[in-house]
């Protein structure tokens, strides 16, 4: 299992009439977390995608405690639970700057050959980058 805390700063025009954090807003959040846990590794979502592999969202589920508002500083806590395969599965908490549990939610991706948009296997090299977590597997 890989976990992460990354940092985000909730933008003015993340929130609802309410002065909330609109609920669309965390699928962003998931993914600002995802992009940075990649760059950790050593890699990005472009380089996967220029080796002929996209990574498109399968599921997401959410579930909200308290609410996140203007200015507040979120860690979103990621965690890779798994060896990647055909697919990616990350939770997510997110807290705010009192440790509360603002939010959580899993994300399923799925590997994707870009030419024939079909499902395949994690790429060996993408793989490679991972095992060193997963001693297992």
């Amino acid at each position: 299992m890989i976990t992460r805390d990354i940092k985000i700063r909730v933008r003015y025009k993340e929130t609802d009439a309410m002065g909330v954090v609109h609920h669309s807003n965390y699928v962003t959040y998931y993914e600002t977390a995802r992009t940075e846990m990649l760059r950790e590794f050593g890699t990005t979502y472009r380089t996967l995608e220029e080796s002929g592999v996209m990574l498109p969202v399968r599921e997401v589920t959410m579930r909200f405690f308290v609410p996140a508002r203007y200015d507040d500083l979120l860690t979103v806590r990621i965690t890779l639970r798994e060896m990647p395969g055909v697919k990616m599965i990350f939770d997510h908490e997110v807290l705010n700057e009192q440790g509360e549990l603002v939010n959580t939610g899993t994300v399923v991706l799925v590997f994707m050959n870009a030419v024939t948009r079909r499902a395949c296997r994690v790429p060996g090299w993408f793989a490679e980058i991972f095992r060193p977590c997963f001693p297992e597997g």
